[in-house]
């Protein structure tokens, strides 16, 4: 299991970094989410000029392991005994994972409108699309939610019981962390 959720994260990984492609931050890492000077004095996110878009970083110092409990998604895995691990920026749990990454405006033109993406209905008030990975030997769905044109949360789910099902546990749990993002 523990592969399957690996290699999601490795797909993610490289689906960020190819939305990273061409971009600079002084000395940054794309994936570290910081406070931007966009985000309105309260910490929400400021609108953009562009058509009403939110800019800005409501997940600033969010953990990525408090915005999904297994017990919200009573499909994906509930082991007790293993409790996810967090690196700051990313949420591993049994079958599972939760990933915080910050974008330039093209990469955030990748995440939604490139050929890797499939666009689907919006959860919460936050634009969503989904992108499945198949193998022999494992699969997972991954649901992404556009916080802000900045912020992106990824879910990845792989469920060894029915695999057929990762997708639609995948929004189940998207649903739950559109519930706690920080507005």
């Amino acid at each position: 299991m523990r592969r399957v959720v690996a290699t999601a994260a490795a797909i993610l990984a490289c689906v960020l970094g190819l939305a990273a492609c061409g971009s600079s931050t002084e000395g940054g890492d794309k994936n570290v989410v910081t406070a931007d000077s966009s985000a309105a004095p309260d910490g929400s996110a400021a609108p953009d000029s562009k058509g009403g878009a939110k800019t800005g970083t409501p997940l600033a110092n969010t953990d990525p392991c408090s915005l999904l409990k297994p017990s919200d998604v009573p499909e994906l895995e509930q082991d007790s005994s293993t409790a996810p691990k967090a690196d700051g920026r990313r949420c591993e749990g049994p079958g599972y994972s939760v990933t915080l990454s910050e974008v330039d405006a093209e990469g955030y033109a990748v995440q939604f409108e490139g050929s890797i993406v499939k666009p689907i209905p919006d959860i919460a008030g936050y634009k969503a699309g989904t992108t499945e990975t198949t193998g022999s030997w494992s699969s997972s769905c991954a649901v992404i939610l556009a916080v802000t044109t900045n912020q992106l949360v990824y879910v990845a789910v792989s469920n060894k019981q029915d695999p057929s099902k990762n997708c639609d546990i995948a929004k189940k749990a998207a649903t739950a962390i559109a519930g706690r993002i920080p507005r």
